[in-house]
Formats: structure tokens, C-alpha cells, sequence
């Protein structure tokens, strides 16, 4: 009885932060239109200076390259995963950082709910927010160009995406931590962002690096995803559940958000021991 009643009470307050992160979000609906328009400008622009280089062969030199004889897709794909990836990765630290910004991040400790598991909970209304950029980056593509995916290939997609984001929560829960602790570690999460871009290909197949690379991304959720995602989307290729990448997303999801809450709750005993949850 009292499991059930705890169960409760968790489910009002992922609604409270669904909520209110989703009314963030529709107040400024110019960033859900700035984030959905991106992947094309993006696109655009690779198309345009491959064009511009290369001439017509610049197409054909990409499908030789690649295998991928749809680059506006390519690349209008692979901006969308990036996207994606970076909206989880500083969204939290962000989240914080505001909440500090305007004296309100106090208040999250009045509450009955383990700071952690408010943190947590924004993976949510981001997914949400990184599934409508998705969409509006694919469907369209896919619908002029003729592609035919099937529905239960994009609920596969899908999952596959949410395996992929909720390791890189265990990341933002790191970087979280600094902000608690450091107040700015912008510096910190530019690297750790670009370091993830690197090794995840999302404008570049992996084989363009050594072997050692790959070996490395490997650690990296995001490249995993990028990957199937191209099979599904570019290649029309189902998803076999079975595929040793759905393990290893498996394992990298118990991973990383278990070594991210340990970095943040360390980080914030130290704050609260030294009285710097108030610092700003």
C-alpha cells in the first residue's frame, strides 16, 4: 500500500514537470519552429557547397562515399540527431542554471521528491520536444522522396531513440553537478558536446576514421542510434531487436545514469555541506 502511494506521488510530480517544461517550450514556439527548420537549412547548406564544388558529380561522389544516394536526408537526419542529443545534454544543467538565475532552485529542496528524480524526470518533455524535431525532419523527406516506413518499423525508431537519449541523461546529470557545485561549466560542456558529435557521424559515416575511433565510439550512445536510424530511414531496413547494438544500448543506458547520479548527488553533499546551493 504504501509502494502504490509512493508510486503516486511520483507520477503527479513527472506530470508537474511534464507540464510545466511543455509550457516552456509552446510560450516561445519560435524555437520548436527555429529547432524543426534547422536540419533543412543545415542540409541545404552541405548540398549547396558540395554543389558548388563538385558540380553534378557532387552527388554521385556522396553516394560513392556513403552509400546513401539521398543526401538532403542524410544530413537533414543526422542535424536532427545532433539536435536532439545537445537539447538532453545541457537542457538539465540549463534547467539548474536557470532556476538559480531567477531564485527559485531553493525551492526545489522544500519539496518531498529527491532533487535527482526532478532532474531525472525532464527526459520527458525533452524526448517529446526531440521526437516532434524528428519527425519534422523525416516525414516530409521521406513522404516526397516515396520512402515507405512502415509503423512498426518508426515505433522501433522510436524506442531505439529513447534507448540512445536516456544515457546521455547520465551525462547531463554529470554536467548538472557542476552546475551546482561550479555555478558555470559552459566551458565543460562545449567540450564534452563536441567530443560526442565527433564519434557519433552525424554528417559522416564512421569508417572515415582510424580503427581505434570507432573502437571509442562504441562508448557513445548517440552513434549506435545514428546508425540504425540510417538503416531505417535511409536503407529501409527493419530493426531486429536481437541486433548486438540494442544490447550494448542496453548496458550503456544501466551505465551512464547510474554514474550520473552518483556525480550529482556527491556534488550536491558538498554544496549543501558548504552552503553553496545558495551561491549563484
Amino acid at each position: 500500500m504504501r509502494g502504490l502511494r509512493r508510486l503516486r506521488k511520483l507520477a503527479r510530480v513527472a506530470v508537474g514537470v511534464y507540464v510545466k517544461e511543455m509550457r516552456i517550450w509552446f510560450r516561445y514556439p519560435s524555437w520548436l519552429l527555429t529547432f524543426a527548420a534547422l536540419p533543412y537549412m543545415v542540409s541545404g547548406l552541405f548540398n549547396g557547397v558540395g554543389y558548388s564544388i563538385a558540380g553534378p558529380k557532387a552527388f554521385e561522389n556522396f553516394a560513392k562515399n556513403t552509400g546513401v544516394s539521398n543526401p538532403f536526408l542524410f544530413y537533414t537526419l543526422g542535424t536532427a540527431l545532433l539536435i536532439a542529443s545537445q537539447l538532453i545534454l545541457q537542457d538539465t544543467a540549463s534547467s539548474i542554471r536557470s532556476e538559480q538565475l531567477m531564485g527559485t532552485f531553493e525551492l526545489h529542496y522544500l519539496t518531498p521528491t529527491p532533487t535527482y528524480i526532478i532532474w531525472l524526470l525532464h527526459i520527458f518533455p525533452h524526448f517529446t520536444v526531440t521526437m516532434m524535431v524528428l519527425l519534422a525532419a523525416t516525414l516530409p523527406i521521406l513522404a516526397y522522396s516515396g520512402a515507405i516506413i512502415s509503423p512498426l518499423d518508426l515505433l522501433y525508431a522510436s524506442i531505439v531513440l529513447l534507448l540512445g537519449m536516456l544515457p546521455l541523461l547520465g551525462i547531463s546529470l554529470v554536467l548538472a553537478s557542476l552546475v551546482v557545485r561550479y555555478k558555470e561549466p559552459w566551458a565543460l560542456i562545449n567540450v564534452v558536446q563536441s567530443i560526442i558529435s565527433l564519434l557519433s557521424g552525424y554528417f559522416y559515416p564512421l569508417t572515415v576514421f582510424p580503427e581505434w575511433v570507432r573502437i571509442l565510439a562504441q562508448v557513445v550512445p548517440t552513434s549506435h542510434v545514428v546508425e540504425i536510424l540510417r538503416e531505417v530511414f535511409l536503407f529501409n531496413r527493419g530493426i531486429a531487436l536481437s541486433d548486438s547494438r540494442i544490447l550494448l544500448l542496453l548496458t550503456l543506458l544501466l551505465v551512464y545514469p547510474i554514474v550520473g547520479l552518483m556525480f550529482y548527488m556527491r556534488w550536491e553533499r558538498i554544496a549543501r555541506r558548504r552552503g553553496e546551493l545558495s551561491k549563484y
